[in-house]
């Protein structure tokens, strides 16, 4: 666990990171006297020597810690009694001695765990707790001098740590407090680092026992951990406020349903939350406001010192609106080989703002403050801010379209925000099913695509880069060359050999390798998702959460090979895909895979024009092909991964689960490759997991074996589901 964590000074940290209100520390003294808490040290106690030896020494000694060390018998049950003595002891002097504001926690002891002894700070002295009712956990350890009780203590306050930073969606960090005999450890929780004290004897120094309290006892809520922006409900739903960039009014949105919730395997993990909300007219008054739609709100934690999802969408709407505007776009050589139906598609899209409406907009936005430092710890990561992100609709995602009709309609439309991308000189780097998410207006409206999640999208080429672009995306959909680092040459020829000989150049996330991933989504659709009995065994092969290189040599020749090689796929459709839709997904393959080739054999790794003919002609060809036998497989019914939705979030956030549906039956056949994609994130990796509780809105996660190098935005190394702004 210390590999987590930045360690200072017990000073240090009650001077930088715990909360102080000017409290007059000689009149709370006063009381206790008074009250006969305190009293005179008389001689030594003849403690073991304190870490902290810096300070004078104080004069009193609490009267209850007089003698609760001299015997080597002394029970957890017995100090957390202790502290709950002086802590009720120093609230009754709060009250008395100050003007100060007091918060209603106190210290409640729980259950026993072993030879450790569980409390907290909290309101709630007698009913069951719930994670958000949790101020400042406390583990009390066993006087046994035993090293593995020790560490196992830590990592029980850390799990629950996490615990309360995963459940209550206010904290942005907590305090934590361990007891080993007299000895007290201090802790800050947040999710850009784990922070602790040198110990202090509580015996020897009991005057910072007594300034803990205090602080803990006079502390406004966002000094303890709480965003002032998020407030929780009484049926525990929230409400977050949104400050206006452009007036005094700030906006509030009212939690509706929790859309996605993505729980990281370590408390520095990054940690997403998606909710369906409704505008309300405040925290204290959380009534709609009238004619306002249903939106999309993004909670996520993101380091300091990034580019945000907001920022990257204005600057790739500003590109396409320059390229829009100008007069002879149509001749631009990047569109040498567009059919006339696309370049009339684009004309289409270009006009005034309408190109918006094909990616998920964010219309409201709010980007915190980094957290605070570690001191003296140039290495440990950057701080974490909290950023806001509202969208302006509530969207299905692909893996929860029902129909293979529908799905493979989308995936079509998808190619207009890619192409506008590649006018305007980007690539999405993260084109899966979680990421093709659709909007429509009515069950008989028609979907509109919606590309989400722009925060890895960037330039190309990017000046920038001098090596290998970091690996992103979902690991079952990334294309073969970015999985694997290597360009595809013919299997016959020698790249060392050609003329002139072939210098390796590192791989770039190109055009391409975006359209690559609409592939294997149309491969996984029809191999792992059709709602019949049939085997998985080629989807349970090659749609795994992993990246490393054997599963990436792996399918690399899937992708070489033609389809026809591979008897697993056959067995995976459905008696109607067996055909046309069978031999146009080959057909496409193929030209990728040839188009790959020729371009990696003239050296042309940069050159956008070489990507004009597949961005275009190359995919049409495919959904033209398979809408001509479209009668025969677009009511071809898909499993979803919809869960039913509950009639409050309560009851997801108590993790009820809620009784099973049509959708859920729908379910029954799905095997591990069947389910919708994970999401890779890479950062530095957490010795110490913890294990998180499973709610009804959370895919499980899987660790990945092959480190590989990520972007800096990202937590430690892991596989998450992909966030659906859908329902």
């Amino acid at each position: 666990m210390d590999a987590e964590v930045s360690t200072c000074s017990v000073g240090k940290f009650f001077e930088n990171y715990l909360p102080t209100q000017g409290v007059p520390f000689n009149a709370v003294v006063d009381d206790l006297k008074k009250q006969k808490t305190l009293v005179s040290r008389g001689r030594s106690l003849e403690q073991k020597p304190s870490s902290s030896t810096q300070r004078p020494l104080f004069p009193q000694t609490f009267k209850s810690l007089k003698t609760l060390f001299r015997s080597r018998t002394t029970t957890t049950t017995r100090v957390m009694k202790t502290l709950q003595t002086i802590g009720n002891a120093v609230r009754k002097a709060l009250g008395r001695a100050t003007d100060c504001e007091i918060t209603d926690y106190s210290l409640r002891e729980e259950h026993n765990i072993r030879e450790n002894a569980q409390g907290c700070l909290t309101s709630n002295l007698e009913d069951p707790l719930h994670p958000t009712e949790v101020v400042v956990p406390m583990t009390v350890i066993a006087d046994d001098g035993n090293y593995t009780s020790s560490e196992e203590a830590k990592a029980k306050l850390l799990s629950r740590a996490t615990e309360i930073m995963n459940e209550d969606a206010r904290r942005r960090f907590c305090f934590g407090v361990t007891c080993e005999r007299s000895e007290v450890t201090l802790w800050r929780f947040s999710r850009s680092i784990v922070i602790k004290s040198t110990p202090f004897d509580m015996t020897e120094q009991p005057d910072l026992l007594l300034r803990l309290f205090v602080a803990l006892f006079t502390a406004p809520p966002h000094q303890l951990g709480y965003d002032p922006l998020v407030n929780l409900l009484p049926d525990l739903n929230y409400v977050y406020q949104i400050p206006s960039d452009s007036s005094t009014t700030p906006l509030y949105f009212k939690t509706v349903h929790p859309i996605w919730d993505v729980k990281p395997t370590c408390l520095a993990g990054r940690r997403t939350r998606i909710w369906e909300v409704e505008q309300v007219l405040s925290p204290s008054d959380p009534t709609r406001v009238p004619g306002t739609p249903n939106r999309a709100l993004k909670d996520v934690f993101l380091n300091s010192d990034t580019r945000t999802e907001s920022d990257i969408q204005e600057e790739l709407f500003a590109d396409i609106a320059k390229f829009g505007r100008h007069k002879n776009w149509r001749s631009r050589p990047l569109l040498k080989d567009f059919a006339q139906t696309d370049l009339e598609g684009l004309a289409e899209a270009l006009e005034g703002d309408l190109f918006k409406q094909y990616f998920s907009r964010i219309v409201a936005k709010h980007v915190g403050e980094g957290d605070v430092p570690a001191l003296d710890n140039p290495t440990a990561p950057p701080p974490k801010r909290r950023c806001l992100f509202l969208y302006e609709h509530v969207c299905t995602a692909l893996n929860n379209i029902p129909t293979l009709g529908e799905a493979v309609d989308i995936l079509k439309s998808t190619l207009i925000p890619l192409r506008l991308m590649f006018c305007a000189g980007w690539v999405h780097r993260d084109v899966s099913p979680g990421n093709v998410l659709a909007y429509r207006e009515s069950p008989t409206s028609t979907w509109t695509v919606k590309l989400s999640d722009l925060e890895h999208a960037k330039r190309f080429p990017d000046p920038g880069s001098i090596g290998r672009d970091p690996i992103t995306g979902t690991p079952s959909f990334i294309a073969c060359e970015v999985l694997d680092g290597r360009h595809f040459f013919p299997l016959m020829v020698d790249p060392d050999k050609l003329d002139p000989p072939y210098r390796p150049v590192p791989v770039l996330h190109t055009y391409q390798h975006d359209l690559e991933s609409i592939w294997w989504i149309l491969l996984w659709l029809a191999t792992t998702r059709v709602n019949q009995n049939l085997p998985r065994l080629f989807g349970q092969t090659y749609f795994q959460q992993r990246v490393d290189l054997q599963f990436a040599r792996a399918r690399c020749v899937i992708f070489r090979e033609s389809l026809s090689f591979e008897p697993p796929i056959r067995e995976s459709l459905p008696e109607s895909l067996q055909t046309s839709f069978y031999k146009r997904l080959n057909t496409l393959r193929n030209n990728l895979y040839a188009t790959y080739i020729n371009r990696n054999l003239e050296r042309k790794h940069r050159d956008v024009e070489s990507f004009s003919w597949i961005v275009s002609e190359g995919m049409r060809l495919f959904f033209d092909g398979v809408a001509r036998s479209r009668d025969k497989w677009s009511d071809t019914e898909l499993m979803t991964d919809t869960e039913p939705r509950t009639t409050s979030v309560a009851a997801a956030m108590l993790h009820l689960q809620p009784p099973a549906s049509d959708a859920s039956k729908k379910r029954k056949n799905v095997e591990v490759a069947g389910r919708a994609s994970k999401r890779m994130r890479t950062r530095r990796v957490c010795d110490n997991e913890v294990p998180q509780r499973r709610g009804p809105t959370t895919r499980s996660t899987t660790r990945n074996t092959y480190r590989v190098t990520r972007s800096t935005t990202r937590s430690p190394l892991r596989i998450e589901s992909r966030l659906s702004l859908g329902g």
